[in-house]
């Protein structure tokens, strides 16, 4: 919105005073969501919303540098007083910060335009600075008159004190300064894991420890650079305790980045009439959130589920969503990179029936495949119309190959795509290689088989034609064969499993990543100690410097599940890029599956993507990639392409680096301009 203003300006180096009137001007471009995977945004032209505390820019509305003074900024410097607050916001008491701005001898403040650019941090009213209270941060505040400009820093630190137990003032204190250690080696937190790295918008790590007594109190506390947790409270055995939601996303959003700010965990217990010192860890939380939702198959077990089914669970959901239910079992399932499709297998026929499912209908109906073709598990193509699927050998693992299919009708195209003895099909998401494993022998089913090697290929333009095909896993010796490859979201990488089981998880197993070129294998250690892991699947997007693989273990859960032997889903953060030796870090368990089930064979796909108009929270949510600002509700909502020489917002979709509006600080990462996270 445009505003008039009219103010005398005083030059200092001229003794004469020049009555201006000024028309103000507004960014009037749609500003897309703040923070594609982050807690804020930075101002740009065409990039996120920033905490614009008040109006919009004076006088030759132009962009200036930050810096101010000398050469192509001949408006001088703004001196910002106070300089780089850092402000304390202690039990929720949120102070403010008076400021104030001057040109040379001359008190601008009224007259600036204060842009600060966290403001999920805080932002300026009337020419005060105040948090919000909810996130710690520190970001660039920056005033700006005409041509003259001047910033400065503003950090916010939290600190918040909760007393669910009851404790006294007594044993509070007896907690925040014990010094002795805890008798019989401390508490043995069992969950969650040393150096964990946790995503953005996870539901909070259930802590879990042995060697609890009955009657004692804790203090479980988290401490990073603009945030400090404290909680004192009482639990039963076996002990376990989680923070509330909201603290928990304050305190994952009020950090820097997995590898600049660790998070503190340290826990300590009053027992006895003493207080023991406590036990502690590094967590770290990177700074990007992942998107879209896992579809994993649940074995019948002691759920009481009569047949086995796909559920769907999301990072952030304590419950898992049953979307459709064909009364009959069905599974070997995957999903088109825009979620709006999944592929199956049903068994109600020989061979069994694949056919696709509309995720984006609610509740989920059957799509148009639905007779044609048969076998176990697919994959499809980046555009989603076609299918690289296995046939049914049932028996004959050596007779098994991958055709390509139309996912509309089911005809063939492709009859044998990458050579007999085929199967367990990925299928790259730039839609240029497709991979599987071949060389099948041994065993009964394909499951079964002992024999394999990982095997890729690429495909032609035509999405059919298929040429230098090529062996870059062989078995080879130690443990068991190559089983379910995975591309990553920019097709570089494959993730794979090695069970010694076939490709089933009733045996050993552990995970694998290498090279599209086979160069680079490596095992990945930290993500699969145990020997207990399978299936790894990537998620579509990378978040926060990392890539992230969900998979099936039967590592136990903390206390809630030790000696079950049951597989469960878990989440590990893979180094972006992968250099190091094992790129892996310790996982997270996925809070919310069913532990009564053995959750099989995951697939990690976006959720369906949205029509204009829509809600969104980024250019993810959208089939057009775009996630704007409308100017009459102030909401997100899914939008249009940028015209032809317009730039994409942070969060938006992208092509190169070049597309996005903050480049070069800002790159495209996965086809969305993201901010890459400090190294």
């Amino acid at each position: 919105m445009q505003k008039r203003h009219n103010f005398i300006l005083f030059t200092i180096l001229a003794a004469v005073a020049v009555a201006v009137l000024a028309w103000g001007c507004s960014a009037s471009h749609s500003d897309t969501n703040p923070g594609f995977g982050g807690s804020g945004g930075s101002g740009s032209a065409n990039g996120p919303s920033s905490g614009t505390g008040e109006g919009g820019c004076l006088l030759n509305c132009e962009t200036t540098s930050s810096t101010g003074g000398g050469g192509n900024n001949p408006g001088g410097v703004i001196v910002i007083a106070p300089a780089n607050p850092s402000i304390v916001v202690q039990n929720g008491m949120i102070p403010t910060v008076a400021l104030k701005a001057t040109l040379g001898n001359l008190d601008v403040t009224a007259q600036v335009v204060w842009t600060y650019e966290r403001p999920d941090v805080g932002d300026v009213k009337a020419s005060a600075f105040t948090p919000t209270g909810l996130v710690g941060g520190t970001g660039k505040l920056t005033a700006n008159l005409a041509k003259a400009t001047g910033a400065t820093t503003v950090s916010v630190v939290i600190k918040k004190v909760v007393n669910t137990g009851g404790l006294s003032d007594a044993q509070i204190m007896a907690l925040d300064n014990a010094a002795d250690p805890d008798p019989n080696g401390g508490l043995n937190i069992v969950y969650p894991l040393p150096e964990t790295v946790f995503p953005l918008g996870v539901l909070a790590p259930e802590v879990q420890w042995n060697s609890a007594n009955p009657g004692d109190f804790y203090k479980l506390a988290f401490s990073e650079k603009y945030y400090q947790y404290s909680e004192y409270f009482n639990t039963p055995s076996p002990a376990r305790h989680t923070v509330a939601e909201d603290d928990w996303k304050s305190i994952e959003n009020s950090g820097t980045g997995a590898q600049s700010d660790p998070v503190m965990m340290s826990l300590s217990r009053f027992s006895g009439g003493k207080a023991y010192k406590p036990d502690q860890m590094a967590l770290h939380v990177a700074q990007g959130r992942l998107h879209g939702s896992v579809y994993y198959w649940e074995l019948p077990d002691q759920c009481g589920n009569g047949n086995g089914r796909v559920l769907r669970i999301k990072p952030d959901s304590p419950n898992v969503d049953e979307f459709y239910s064909p009364g009959q079992c069905y599974g070997c399932h995957t999903v088109s990179r825009d979620g709006k499709t999944m592929a199956a297998t049903f068994d109600n026929g020989v061979p069994f029936p694949q056919k696709t499912i509309d995720l984006s209908a609610d509740p989920a109906q059957l799509g148009p495949l639905q007779n044609g073709l048969g076998g176990t598990f697919m994959a499809f193509n980046d555009k989603g119309d076609k299918l690289l699927a296995s046939n049914d050998s049932a028996s004959n693992p050596s007779g098994s190959v991958l055709r390509i299919a139309d996912s509309t009708n089911g005809n063939i195209l492709n009859p044998n795509a990458l050579g007999t003895g085929c199967g367990e099909p990925a299928w790259s998401p730039d839609g240029k290689k497709i991979a599987g494993i071949c060389n099948l022998g041994g065993g009964g089913w394909i499951f079964d088989a002992t024999q394999g090697d990982l095997t890729i290929a690429d495909v032609a333009a035509d999405g059919v034609s298929v040429s230098n095909t090529k062996v870059i896993v062989p078995k080879g010796g130690g443990s068991g064969r190559p089983a379910y490859p995975s591309f990553s979201p920019g097709s570089e990488w494959l993730a794979f499993g090695r069970p010694t089981a076939g490709s089933r998880s009733t045996g050993n197993g552990d995970l694998w990543l290498a090279s599209t070129d086979g160069a680079n294998v490596k095992q990945l250690a930290a993500a699969s100690n145990g020997n207990q892991s399978y299936n790894p699947v990537f998620a579509p997007l990378r978040a926060g410097g990392f890539f992230w693989l969900v998979y099936i273990s039967r590592r136990d859960y903390g206390n809630e599940m030790v000696g079950a032997n049951r597989q469960q889903l878990w989440v590990t953060a893979i180094d972006d890029p992968p250099s190091a030796g094992d790129p892996s870090h310790p996982p997270f368990y996925m809070r919310g599956q069913e532990m009564c089930g053995k959750s099989e064979n995951a697939y990690y796909a976006l959720d369906p993507c949205k029509a204009v108009g829509a809600d969104c929270l980024s250019g993810v949510d959208c089939c057009n990639g775009q996630c704007v600002k409308d100017p009459n509700t102030n909401k997100y909502v899914c939008g249009d392409p940028p015209p032809p020489g317009q730039c994409s917002g942070d969060g938006n979709a992208c092509k190169v680096d070049a597309d996005c509006c903050n480049s070069p600080t800002v790159a495209c990462i996965d086809g969305f301009c993201q901010v890459p996270p400090p190294k």
